[in-house]
């Protein structure tokens, strides 16, 4: 007897459009380009709360050159004004993941 598994699909909670991947990451690409921005993995999480929420992990290659630690300063609401415009409602929180070695200026 063949037996029939239902696999849910992504939920509007889960999913990502192109379109906002696209908006964080010129965001991030056009803020954090002079710290050695590498890439960003965004992904469809859920928060302590349950809230739905971005993760974004910012990927930075190694530079001779202390990172000023300014740069980040408000990138979260830059990020949260380009997802606003295209009505995106979920929260983005922001992990940055920088080489061992690297220097971080005050």
């Amino acid at each position: 007897m063949d037996r029939i598994h239902y696999i849910a699909g992504m939920s509007d909670e889960q999913t990502i459009s192109n379109t906002t991947k696209s908006a964080v990451e010129k965001v991030l690409r056009d803020r954090l380009g002079p710290a050695g921005f590498s890439g960003a993995d965004i992904r469809a999480e859920h928060d302590s709360d349950g809230d739905p929420i971005l993760l974004v992990d910012v990927k930075y290659v190694y530079s001779d050159k202390p990172i000023s630690s300014k740069l980040t300063y408000g990138l979260s609401t830059e990020v949260r004004k380009a997802l606003s415009a295209l009505g995106e409602t979920r929260f983005p929180h922001i992990r940055h993941h920088f080489d061992e070695q690297q220097k971080i200026a005050s």
